[in-house]
């Protein structure tokens, strides 16, 4: 039986001496006392991997971001369109004729935001350097394009299938990202034009009571846990080919170095979940994400990703000590400017899928 106290779990099951992966619950007790990245790495690397493994896994990153949730959104525009949407959600009836920015915000924000509140008119005041709209490295894969200051969709809308496969895949966060890679097998099977547009489209959130629920305070949150979602669905995709020329390798390198979105860490969280089963990719992974933080940390204007990929950096298998001090000194930063006033993520339920094995 699995409690819901993960400290208590892992000390029960380190000292429990019939339990067969004593060393991958210390491990895990040590990353939750010290963030090592090395301990969370030798949980998966544990040379008989099974079903259990992947728990102590899950208890090691419980209420962890990124191992356990996604980060909330962090946009002045998500702000707006969580008060308005939340009011609406409790009868008010409140009308949005126009909204300006000060300065531009990550296309799928906006785009999530205006799903919220409706017909809007946007204003943006600026589109200071480096300019959102424009990529780290240009590929071949891109969900967004610009029509001035708007972001729209590069990509046709999904179909009501992937939509349907979507909301019955992703509609609960992960208990671990190696759970969230075997439970995301359906979205892996949909054509690449469907996950692509499921990425730029938004479609909006499942009818159940979690999301009705969250419709009253955070209605913007379902926008940003789709992506990685999806972006887990895209590390599903053809399996078969070989990662070095593979589709799937391709799209989520030019998402994770595109333009300074949602969809850019959505890829990078895809990419760090298959670093953990990969051992020979972690090389290429770490770079990546390295690329991608040390772009944020030098832009010398807001980068509202910047926590989120600092807290992917923490995460990476082969995060080094100098990572390490570049990540921590982005989020205490972030704190001494955050003025407490941010609403507490959306705690995960219970996943008992937690016990299926590896795909």
């Amino acid at each position: 039986m699995i409690s819901g106290d993960a400290d208590a779990e892992l000390r029960r099951l380190a000292d429990d001496p019939s339990f067969a992966h004593r060393d991958a619950a210390r491990h895990a007790i040590r990353f939750r006392a010290d963030g090592d990245v090395a301990d969370l790495v030798a949980i998966e690397d544990d040379p008989h991997p099974c079903g259990m493994t992947d728990v102590v896994f899950a208890l090691a990153g419980a209420k962890r971001t990124w191992l356990n949730w996604v980060p909330m959104p962090a946009e002045a525009i998500c702000n707006v369109a969580d008060e308005v949407g939340s009011r609406r959600a409790q009868g008010e009836d409140l009308g949005l004729v126009r909204l300006a920015l000060s300065s531009a915000e990550p296309a799928s924000a906006i785009t999530a935001s205006l799903r919220v509140m409706g017909e809007v008119e946007l204003g943006i005041g600026e589109f200071p350097a480096p300019d959102i709209r424009l990529p780290l490295r240009r590929g071949r894969h891109t969900v967004w394009r610009y029509d001035g200051t708007d972001p729209v969709p590069a990509v046709p809308a999904p179909s009501a299938d992937a939509v349907r496969v979507l909301h019955e895949v992703g509609g609960e966060p992960w208990a671990s990202p190696i759970s969230g890679h075997v439970q995301a097998a359906p979205l892996g099977a949909l054509p690449l034009p469907d996950l692509l547009g499921l990425l730029a489209h938004l479609p909006g959130p499942p009818g159940t009571p979690r999301w009705e629920y969250l419709a009253q305070s955070t209605p913007t949150y379902w926008y940003r846990l789709l992506q990685p979602w999806v972006c887990l669905g895209l590390l599903r995709h053809r399996e078969d080919e070989p990662w070095a020329a593979s589709t799937r390798r391709e799209v989520l390198l030019d998402l994770a170095l595109g333009i300074e979105d949602w969809t850019a860490d959505a890829a990078l969280f895809a990419l760090v979940t298959a670093a953990y089963r990969e051992p020979e990719l972690r090389s290429e992974v770490h770079a990546v994400v390295r690329a991608r933080l040390d772009a944020a940390a030098a832009a010398p204007r807001q980068v509202t990703i910047e926590e989120s990929l600092a807290h992917l950096m923490l995460i990476t298998p082969g995060r080094t000590a100098d990572d390490r001090a570049l990540a921590t000194a982005i989020l205490a930063r972030a704190a001494r400017e955050d003025d407490d006033t941010a609403p507490a993520p959306p705690a995960p339920e219970p996943n008992r899928r937690w016990w299926q094995r590896r795909g």
